[in-house]
Protein backbone atom coordinates (compact mmCIF):
# COMPACT_ATOMS: atom_id res chain seq x y z
CA UNK A 1 0.00 0.00 0.00
CA UNK A 2 1.23 3.55 -1.16
CA UNK A 3 0.89 5.70 1.74
CA UNK A 4 2.45 8.41 0.34
CA UNK A 5 1.24 9.79 -3.05
CA UNK A 6 3.40 11.95 -4.58
CA UNK A 7 1.33 14.27 -6.46
CA UNK A 8 -0.37 15.04 -3.35
CA UNK A 9 2.74 15.79 -0.97
CA UNK A 10 3.89 18.18 -3.30
CA UNK A 11 1.07 20.03 -4.24
CA UNK A 12 0.53 20.22 -0.26
CA UNK A 13 4.12 21.91 0.62
CA UNK A 14 3.42 24.34 -1.92
CA UNK A 15 0.20 25.23 -0.22
CA UNK A 16 1.97 24.97 3.15
CA UNK A 17 4.71 27.50 1.46
CA UNK A 18 1.97 30.05 0.33
CA UNK A 19 0.10 29.70 3.68
CA UNK A 20 3.17 29.67 6.26
CA UNK A 21 5.51 31.90 4.15
CA UNK A 22 6.01 34.66 6.81
CA UNK A 23 6.68 32.45 9.84
CA UNK A 24 9.06 30.25 7.59
CA UNK A 25 11.34 34.03 7.09
CA UNK A 26 10.61 34.52 10.44
CA UNK A 27 12.96 31.37 11.71
CA UNK A 28 15.03 31.47 9.06
CA UNK A 29 16.53 35.17 10.18
CA UNK A 30 18.91 33.71 13.03
CA UNK A 31 20.41 30.58 11.38
CA UNK A 32 21.07 32.72 8.12
CA UNK A 33 22.59 35.50 9.98
CA UNK A 34 24.79 33.06 11.93
CA UNK A 35 25.52 31.11 8.68
CA UNK A 36 26.51 34.25 7.03
CA UNK A 37 30.57 34.41 8.21
CA UNK A 38 30.50 31.54 5.93
CA UNK A 39 28.47 32.02 3.22
CA UNK A 40 30.96 35.68 2.25
CA UNK A 41 33.78 33.49 1.92
CA UNK A 42 32.42 30.56 0.36
CA UNK A 43 33.26 31.38 -3.13
CA UNK A 44 36.99 31.00 -2.04
CA UNK A 45 35.73 27.55 -0.84
CA UNK A 46 34.81 26.54 -3.68
CA UNK A 47 37.66 27.72 -5.50
CA UNK A 48 39.63 25.64 -2.77
CA UNK A 49 37.39 22.45 -3.46
CA UNK A 50 38.01 22.66 -6.90
CA UNK A 51 42.23 22.71 -6.61
CA UNK A 52 41.94 19.61 -4.69
CA UNK A 53 39.20 17.58 -6.54
CA UNK A 54 41.40 18.40 -9.90
CA UNK A 55 44.51 17.11 -7.88
CA UNK A 56 46.10 20.11 -6.94
CA UNK A 57 49.22 20.97 -4.68
CA UNK A 58 47.78 20.38 -0.90
CA UNK A 59 50.50 22.61 0.35
CA UNK A 60 49.08 25.35 -2.03
CA UNK A 61 45.76 25.12 -0.17
CA UNK A 62 45.21 27.72 2.48
CA UNK A 63 41.62 28.22 4.56
CA UNK A 64 40.46 31.53 4.83
CA UNK A 65 41.03 33.02 8.66
CA UNK A 66 38.70 31.50 11.30
CA UNK A 67 37.06 29.10 8.44
CA UNK A 68 36.55 25.93 11.15
CA UNK A 69 34.72 28.47 13.82
CA UNK A 70 32.59 29.55 10.60
CA UNK A 71 32.05 26.10 9.81
CA UNK A 72 30.92 25.48 13.22
CA UNK A 73 28.09 28.51 13.04
CA UNK A 74 26.99 27.39 9.77
CA UNK A 75 26.62 23.83 11.12
CA UNK A 76 24.43 25.43 14.02
CA UNK A 77 22.42 27.31 11.82
CA UNK A 78 21.56 24.56 9.74
CA UNK A 79 20.27 22.49 12.61
CA UNK A 80 18.26 25.62 13.79
CA UNK A 81 16.86 26.21 10.46
CA UNK A 82 16.05 22.40 10.18
CA UNK A 83 14.48 22.16 13.61
CA UNK A 84 12.40 24.67 13.54
CA UNK A 85 10.93 23.54 10.11
CA UNK A 86 10.36 20.26 11.09
CA UNK A 87 8.74 21.58 13.83
CA UNK A 88 6.73 24.22 12.41
CA UNK A 89 5.27 21.56 9.97
CA UNK A 90 4.50 19.07 12.20
CA UNK A 91 3.36 20.94 15.35
CA UNK A 92 2.19 24.43 13.99
CA UNK A 93 3.55 28.03 14.24
CA UNK A 94 3.02 27.71 17.91
CA UNK A 95 6.23 25.17 18.60
CA UNK A 96 8.44 27.90 16.67
CA UNK A 97 9.72 31.27 18.30
CA UNK A 98 11.33 33.30 15.67
CA UNK A 99 15.08 34.68 16.77
CA UNK A 100 15.11 31.71 19.02
CA UNK A 101 18.73 29.74 19.89
CA UNK A 102 18.41 26.26 20.11
CA UNK A 103 20.16 25.10 23.94
CA UNK A 104 19.02 21.69 23.68
CA UNK A 105 22.71 19.79 23.51
CA UNK A 106 21.13 16.38 23.10
CA UNK A 107 19.18 17.18 20.10
CA UNK A 108 22.11 19.01 18.40
CA UNK A 109 24.56 15.96 19.14
CA UNK A 110 21.41 13.42 17.84
CA UNK A 111 20.98 16.09 14.70
CA UNK A 112 24.86 15.47 14.09
CA UNK A 113 24.89 11.82 15.12
CA UNK A 114 22.46 10.89 12.38
CA UNK A 115 23.72 13.77 10.17
CA UNK A 116 27.22 11.80 10.19
CA UNK A 117 25.66 8.64 10.21
CA UNK A 118 24.02 8.93 6.94
CA UNK A 119 26.63 11.14 5.14
CA UNK A 120 29.22 7.75 6.09
CA UNK A 121 27.01 5.05 5.20
CA UNK A 122 26.64 6.83 1.80
CA UNK A 123 29.69 7.25 1.11
CA UNK A 124 32.61 5.54 2.30
CA UNK A 125 31.10 2.51 0.20
CA UNK A 126 31.73 4.73 -2.94
CA UNK A 127 35.05 5.80 -1.89
CA UNK A 128 36.25 2.15 -1.76
CA UNK A 129 34.58 1.09 -4.72
CA UNK A 130 34.70 3.62 -6.83
CA UNK A 131 30.81 2.89 -7.99
CA UNK A 132 29.16 6.14 -8.06
CA UNK A 133 25.50 4.46 -8.55
CA UNK A 134 26.14 2.26 -5.32
CA UNK A 135 25.16 5.69 -2.92
CA UNK A 136 21.91 6.39 -4.95
CA UNK A 137 21.02 2.38 -3.78
CA UNK A 138 22.10 2.40 0.01
CA UNK A 139 20.55 6.21 -0.05
CA UNK A 140 17.35 4.41 -0.65
CA UNK A 141 17.51 1.82 1.72
CA UNK A 142 18.47 4.00 4.69
CA UNK A 143 15.86 6.42 3.57
CA UNK A 144 13.33 5.53 6.74
CA UNK A 145 16.03 6.22 8.97
CA UNK A 146 15.90 10.17 7.78
CA UNK A 147 12.23 10.28 9.19
CA UNK A 148 14.20 10.47 12.56
CA UNK A 149 15.08 13.86 11.85
CA UNK A 150 11.44 14.61 12.88
CA UNK A 151 11.88 12.63 15.61
CA UNK A 152 15.01 14.73 16.59
CA UNK A 153 13.08 18.28 16.35
CA UNK A 154 10.01 17.16 18.26
CA UNK A 155 12.11 15.71 21.06
CA UNK A 156 10.75 11.93 20.08
CA UNK A 157 13.28 8.85 20.34
CA UNK A 158 14.19 7.72 17.49
CA UNK A 159 12.92 4.48 15.48
CA UNK A 160 14.83 2.10 13.05
CA UNK A 161 11.61 -0.04 11.39
CA UNK A 162 9.17 1.87 9.78
CA UNK A 163 7.67 -0.67 7.93
CA UNK A 164 7.47 1.15 5.32
CA UNK A 165 5.58 -0.69 2.10
CA UNK A 166 8.21 -1.02 -1.36
CA UNK A 167 6.00 1.78 -3.24
CA UNK A 168 6.07 4.14 -0.08
CA UNK A 169 9.63 4.05 0.01
CA UNK A 170 10.50 4.75 -3.33
CA UNK A 171 7.90 7.22 -3.02
CA UNK A 172 10.09 9.04 0.13
CA UNK A 173 13.13 8.32 -2.11
CA UNK A 174 12.16 10.14 -5.48
CA UNK A 175 10.73 13.33 -3.58
CA UNK A 176 13.73 13.63 -1.19
CA UNK A 177 16.73 12.44 -3.79
CA UNK A 178 15.83 12.01 -7.42
CA UNK A 179 12.88 15.03 -7.88
CA UNK A 180 15.02 17.96 -5.88
CA UNK A 181 17.87 16.71 -8.05
CA UNK A 182 15.88 16.84 -11.38
CA UNK A 183 14.81 19.60 -10.77
CA UNK A 184 18.19 21.61 -9.69
CA UNK A 185 19.77 19.90 -12.76
CA UNK A 186 17.18 20.86 -14.93
CA UNK A 187 16.86 24.91 -13.81
CA UNK A 188 20.94 24.83 -13.81
CA UNK A 189 21.09 24.03 -17.44
CA UNK A 190 18.24 26.72 -17.86
CA UNK A 191 20.13 29.36 -16.43
CA UNK A 192 23.59 28.84 -18.07
CA UNK A 193 21.76 28.55 -21.52
CA UNK A 194 20.41 31.74 -21.24
CA UNK A 195 23.55 33.28 -19.69
CA UNK A 196 21.41 34.45 -16.43
CA UNK A 197 24.02 34.91 -13.27
CA UNK A 198 24.98 32.26 -10.91
CA UNK A 199 22.88 33.36 -8.48
CA UNK A 200 19.64 32.47 -10.09
CA UNK A 201 20.95 28.67 -9.73
CA UNK A 202 21.66 29.49 -6.09
CA UNK A 203 18.70 30.38 -5.64
CA UNK A 204 16.48 27.44 -6.80
CA UNK A 205 18.86 25.58 -4.67
CA UNK A 206 17.78 27.35 -1.63
CA UNK A 207 14.19 26.78 -2.43
CA UNK A 208 14.77 23.04 -2.83
CA UNK A 209 16.39 22.67 0.63
CA UNK A 210 13.28 24.18 2.03
CA UNK A 211 11.09 22.31 -0.13
CA UNK A 212 13.03 18.91 1.13
CA UNK A 213 12.48 19.97 4.73
CA UNK A 214 8.88 20.68 4.47
CA UNK A 215 8.11 17.17 2.22
CA UNK A 216 10.20 15.08 4.52
CA UNK A 217 8.06 16.44 7.30
CA UNK A 218 4.77 16.00 5.64
CA UNK A 219 5.57 12.37 4.79
CA UNK A 220 6.69 11.51 8.41
CA UNK A 221 2.82 12.89 8.89
CA UNK A 222 1.45 10.92 6.78
CA UNK A 223 3.21 7.82 7.83
CA UNK A 224 2.97 8.23 11.21
CA UNK A 225 -0.72 8.98 10.57
CA UNK A 226 -1.30 5.38 9.06
CA UNK A 227 0.99 3.95 11.69
CA UNK A 228 -2.01 4.93 14.37
CA UNK A 229 -4.96 3.70 11.79
CA UNK A 230 -3.34 0.42 11.41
Amino acid sequence: MNILPINKIILASFAFALTHWKKIAEISILPVAISLPLLMILPQMLELMEMVFQGGDLSEVILPDNTPIYLLFFLYGYIMLSVNMYRLVVLGEQSVVALSPIFNIRQIFRFIGLTLFIGFVTTVPVMLTGIGFLQLIIYFLIMPITLNFINIATNQPSKYKWQLSFASQTNLFLLQAIIPALIGMIFTALFNAVGLPEAFGWGVKIILFYWGLVNLALCYQLIQKANTSA
